[in-house]
């Protein structure tokens, strides 16, 4: 328990937390009656649920994620848990609730739009990182339309060159052309260097960490 607030209160990565179960946190509650205990299940039950759902969400920079775990952290932050009074379970087990019920839906949409592009999360939180950009394309049809063909595209390159991932540099400036053409020659999508770059770096990133994340 100690060890788990210490990573809460140095604000370490928020997946650390999400990886450790919370609901194996002992809970001393002096017994007062039977509804103490059944509160007692109800709230380490719920906490396991909304940990859960949390640590399903593969969009960990999403800026509601980062509420939605913030929320979480402060409830768990906030007091010893073996202080807790039933009240204070009460109220933590309806907040809990809500974080679970908004994270759920999070994680539908997410899944939604990750089903638009082949079951590919990679793409997702692409499509997710530009539209929060606002400036890249107000049409969010030309940008899905835009980045599924960077996806055809680079997915083909890769397929066809297994080594393509070990030469960053190389890769970078393939990307970059397949962002260019297909961003502002065919969708006509009017791009800067800046978002051009921006976009590129997104695009880069996410197949450069998945390459390592498959390779460990």
């Amino acid at each position: 328990m100690l060890n788990t607030r210490e990573s809460v209160e140095n604000n370490f990565d928020n997946t650390n937390l999400l990886n450790i179960a919370l609901e194996d946190v002992l809970f001393h509650f002096t017994k007062i009656s039977e509804e103490e205990l059944v509160l007692a299940d109800q709230l380490k039950d719920t906490l396991r649920k909304t940990r859960e759902t949390l640590a399903s969400n593969f969009d960990k920079k999403d800026p509601e994620f980062v509420s939605l775990y913030e929320e979480l952290k402060r409830l768990f932050d906030k007091k010893n848990l073996d202080e807790i009074t039933q009240d204070e379970m009460k109220r933590n087990i309806g907040s809990l609730t809500q974080i679970y019920d908004k994270v759920k839906e999070l994680n539908r949409q997410n899944n939604l739009l990750k089903d638009k592009y082949n079951n590919d999360p990679k793409y997702a939180r692409i499509h997710k990182r530009l539209m929060e950009e606002g400036n890249i394309s107000k049409i969010e049809s030309k940008l899905f339309d835009a980045l599924q063909a960077v996806k055809n595209g680079a997915d083909m390159q890769v397929m066809q060159n297994t080594q393509l991932l070990n030469n960053e540099d190389y890769f970078k400036t393939q990307m970059m052309r397949l962002v260019i053409d297909e961003f502002k020659n065919k969708q006509k999508i009017n791009l800067n260097a800046d978002s051009s770059r921006y976009i590129n770096k997104l695009v880069v990133n996410e197949y450069i960490n998945e390459f390592y994340a498959k390779s460990i």
